[in-house]
């Protein structure tokens, strides 16, 4: 568990609970046991969501399934969830705070869930319309945000209409924030192989929009290379789907989706009240659509 907390990561779900306490007057420690529970469920999805890939790298590092096997790497990320429930439990919030929190917690945690369920259901799928990765986006992605986001208004105080607003923000940067994800596969900055979403089958927004543009050949050539195992795809495979993303169109589709969906979430942001803690907010919104890694 040490070396999973150590090996690095942004910190932008913690970040986002903290400066969404400070919208509402409360300095940013009040926040920091919560953003701390955030990091921990953090690092037991991305722990989980490795052996589930196949991934091999995480943060230019070996994975911790690759490292120290499926059964312990499983064990691993496991432990960081009852750390989650003891950073809440813990930490020096009011007892109806704490059930707030608590509430938020288990609704956004099945709703990451459902996002998982349906990102590897669409694997074996050729038909996923880009309504449906949209959807299985903010869930997936979205709900953590959502709970880092909401999680601090309600430890600074925010209303319901303030809670609202944040919400709407956190989902729909969720969708944006994996769609650059998607888009950085592809250059290889995310700290493993370029075009491990293609060798792992997964169907991101450029697969899907891809499948909807391509001729029937070269259709039934993607899905084929996509739903053979990750060890028979070979370099020529990966380089002929990057290449058809970007002849389809579908890597300018989605930098142009992306700034569109973060453009719709901050205005939700610009609705809130006038404090720094927004304008931090709106310049950390910015950062999801053009970071490197």
């Amino acid at each position: 568990m040490v070396e999973q907390i150590a090996s690095g990561g942004k910190r932008l779900r913690a970040a986002l609970a903290v400066l969404a306490c400070e919208l509402f007057g409360e300095p940013a420690a009040t926040a920091l046991d919560f953003a701390a529970a955030i990091e921990h469920l953090q690092n037991a999805s991305l722990i989980h969501d490795d052996i589930a890939d196949g991934d091999r790298k995480r943060r230019d590092q070996i994975a911790m399934w690759a490292r120290h096997g499926i059964g312990h790497a499983v064990n691993i990320g496991d432990g960081f969830l009852p750390l989650v429930t003891l950073s809440i439990v813990e930490a020096p919030y009011t007892e109806t705070v704490k059930l707030q929190l608590f509430g938020l917690l288990a609704e956004c945690g099945l709703e990451m869930v459902e996002g998982q369920a349906l990102d590897l259901s669409f694997r074996a799928k050729r038909d996923v319309s880009l309504e449906e990765y949209f959807d299985c986006t903010a869930k997936k992605t979205g709900a953590l945000l959502s709970l880092a986001t909401i999680g601090g208004a309600v430890i600074g105080g925010g209303g319901h209409d303030h809670l609202m607003l944040l919400r709407e923000f956190a989902r729909l940067a969720g969708v944006a924030f994996q769609i650059r994800d998607d888009l950085l596969d592809m250059e290889g900055t995310k700290g493993r192989q370029p075009g491990s979403d293609v060798l792992e089958g997964k169907l991101t927004i450029l697969a899907v929009h891809a499948g909807v543009h391509a001729d029937r050949r070269q259709r039934a050539r993607l899905f084929a290379i996509l739903a053979r195992p990750r060890r028979v795809k070979s370099a020529a495979d990966l380089r002929w789907v990057l290449d058809l993303y970007r002849d389809l169109g579908a890597v300018a589709y989605a930098r142009r989706a992306g700034d569109e969906i973060l453009d719709e979430a901050a205005q939700n942001i610009y609705r809130l009240p006038e404090t720094a803690a927004k304008y931090r907010l709106l310049r950390l919104c910015r950062y999801f659509g053009s970071r490197r890694r």
